[in-house]
């Protein structure tokens, strides 16, 4: 199947995520709507490349109790679908999101190609096959404008020869996106012929947990810990996540490796930030809480903790200054500071953020 087959057969099978029959739905406020739907039939399913894909319920090597126990502390989130449903956010409109790359090789292209977008971040420079990326990230209540965004995310990628591949977790403030003005967790990936999608908006990342959707809104000042990990023996990436207060996990679903055609034996970059786009017309957003890093205060502007990599061998570690390259451009208006290890509870940390404006270019 060429290239442009396989495009129209996925645009096809976007279409048809709508029309995906639900057995229960749950109603968060006035406008939040998560239909529970039979796993197997759920809308991921219908994507060209996973037509003969068996759904695993977690990743190889993991026991369920930690999930188990971190679902006991959930149900204030009111999301609990019967055995055997999912959560599906209901669309709000009946169109793609379209999907902005972060900038994982050569940023300052990837800018250009989106005016109006800006990162303040740092990647691990020292070229391995990740296995995966996890990262405590808090959440901040700022003030943007409806058709702008601010987020803060940790990611993994490949690029070779002009094509890309990327998994990118964190939380977002999109009004376009989601329909109101608070944070929201997500996850969005780019895959085999430049597809890819935020959240459920295409086929592609299968959901397991009944209880944890991969998009939620999120209280202000939260810890959202997440984990991006490549499964040893499927090599599907998972998105784990940990309850800050205790460690226990949920792991709430995965990108199937069938998916992508240069993350099969792990990823060359892994990093960490912030990023916010725009009009270029008009002053850019705020980034993290709205601060620029401030060296002698590490909790002054946004931050991120728990940050870690996860190694060849599937071991988790810290890394130091040396091994990272930042990724900013536009300092006057965001930057980022690795503060590094800071105890056994905080881990490895870095500020980001900024106040944007009117001068920070394109």
């Amino acid at each position: 199947m060429d290239i442009f087959v396989s495009f129209v057969v996925f645009i096809l099978s976007v279409l048809s995520v709508e029309s995906t029959i639900h057995m229960k739905s749950i109603k968060l406020g006035k406008n939040v709507i998560y239909d529970c739907m039979d796993i197997y039939k759920q809308p991921s399913l219908s994507h060209p490349l996973l037509k003969h894909h068996n759904i695993r319920m977690k990743p190889t090597g993991w026991d369920s109790q930690s999930e188990n126990k971190f679902a006991e502390r959930r149900h204030n989130n009111k999301i609990e679908c019967p055995n055997g449903t999912v959560p599906i956010l209901r669309a709000k409109e009946k169109h793609v999101i379209q999907y902005q790359e972060y900038p994982i090789n050569n940023f300052t292209v990837l800018t250009a190609k989106y005016p109006g977008t800006h990162i303040a971040g740092m990647k691990v420079v020292e070229k391995h096959n990740y296995r995966g990326v996890e990262a405590g990230l808090r959440t901040y209540n700022l003030i943007i404008d409806k058709n702008q965004s601010t987020s803060a995310q940790a990611y993994v990628a490949r690029a070779f020869s002009g094509d890309a591949n990327s998994i990118q977790v964190g939380w977002m403030i999109n009004e376009q996106l989601f329909g109101d003005k608070r944070p929201w967790s997500y996850g969005t990936w780019l895959g085999k012929h430049g597809t890819g999608c935020f959240n459920v908006k295409c086929p592609g990342f299968v959901q397991v947990a009944k209880n944890g959707p991969i998009s939620v809104p999120l209280k202000f000042d939260y810890l959202l810990w997440l984990t991006i990990h490549q499964d040893k023996e499927t090599k599907n990436w998972w998105l784990t996540q940990t309850n800050p207060d205790d460690d226990t996990k949920n792991h709430l679903g995965y990108w199937p490796k069938e998916l992508f055609n240069l993350l099969g034996d792990g990823a060359d970059f892994v990093g960490f930030g912030g990023m916010v786009s725009g009009d270029p017309r008009t002053p850019s957003p705020p980034m993290g809480n709205g601060r620029l890093p401030n060296k002698d205060d590490r909790l002054w502007s946004g931050y991120l903790d728990h940050l870690t990599i996860i190694q060849p061998d599937y071991e988790h570690a810290g890394f130091n200054y040396p091994m990272t390259e930042p990724l900013v451009d536009s300092n006057v208006c965001y930057d980022v500071n690795l503060v590094g290890y800071v105890d056994h509870q905080v881990g490895i940390a870095m500020s980001y953020g900024g106040p944007g404006g009117i001068k920070c270019g394109d």
